[in-house]
């Protein structure tokens, strides 16, 4: 893989781990830094392997939104020629992500921070993590993020949030349905989480995700016949019958993703 300059990559075990690695700024995001995660995301999501991603990051702050400056002023912003430049938002990058995704944020999760974490198919946080959107306190608002809380909250809640510009904690942000669990020191039920969908058919967990994009998109009478041609064509795959085979003969599937 090209050099990354923000962020750090590995693959282990099926699993695409993905760290943000600009501490000293607090993970702020940068104009590339958002190229290199979608580069990333991009080399993740084509190839057939890599069945789960992970996002973590480096330091006390998981994510501090957008680096203003670089943004206002593209000199400050370092470059990085090595990889092709991809012009799509965060929320865009994610959302073309075919695979399941778990963000873990073991520091502060601020302003933006909250598109790359709301983003995630799963969100979990340690216990002293607090989340928080100031952005009304300086002037601005957090549209992109609303469209995403909205996902999660009815949207009278999602805008007081967002009004409010006030900080919370992982108990509150679990009780308002923005994370899937608080991480006890063993981080079971991260460990657990992992196993269980690795050990699921990859296949068909892809192919649910395209359905999902696809339904927010038709009216009823389209998405109905969407779905009943989608499991159609799941029926046709080799993951399908050895998923059948392996439940009557008792056995542990051996997903081909095929």
């Amino acid at each position: 893989m090209e050099k990354l300059n923000f962020i750090k990559v590995h693959v282990e075990q099926h699993v695409f781990n993905l760290t943000l690695a600009r501490s000293d700024k607090r993970n702020a995001f940068s104009p590339t830094m958002v190229n290199e995660i979608a580069y990333a995301l991009n080399l993740a999501n084509s190839n057939p392997d890599i069945r789960l991603v992970q996002i973590e990051a480096e330091g006390p702050v998981f994510c501090a939104g957008m680096d203003l400056k670089a943004f206002e002023d593209p000199t400050v912003d370092i470059g990085n020629p090595a990889i092709p430049k991809v012009e799509k938002s965060l929320a865009e990058i994610f959302a073309c992500l075919d695979k399941p995704s778990i963000c873990v944020v073991r520091g502060d999760v601020i302003a933006g921070g909250f598109l790359i974490a709301l983003s995630c198919t799963y969100l979990f946080a340690l216990p002293h993590v607090r989340f928080s959107l100031p952005e009304v306190k300086i002037g601005l608002f957090p549209f992109q993020v609303l469209a995403l809380l909205m996902e999660y909250m009815p949207e009278r809640k999602a805008m007081d949030l967002c009004i409010r510009g006030d900080s919370f904690s992982a108990g509150d942000a679990l009780d308002k349905g923005i994370l899937s669990g608080i991480l006890d020191v063993e981080e079971t039920a991260l460990v657990e989480l992992r196993e269980t969908i690795l050990k699921n058919a990859p296949l068909a967990i892809s192919r649910g995700f395209v359905a999902l994009r696809r339904l927010k998109e038709q009216d009823y009478d389209d998405k109905y016949n969407f779905l009943l041609e989608s499991l159609a064509d799941l029926r046709k795959t080799n993951d399908f019958k050895e998923g059948m085979d392996a439940m009557r003969n008792k056995r542990k599937a051996n997903w081909k993703n095929s």
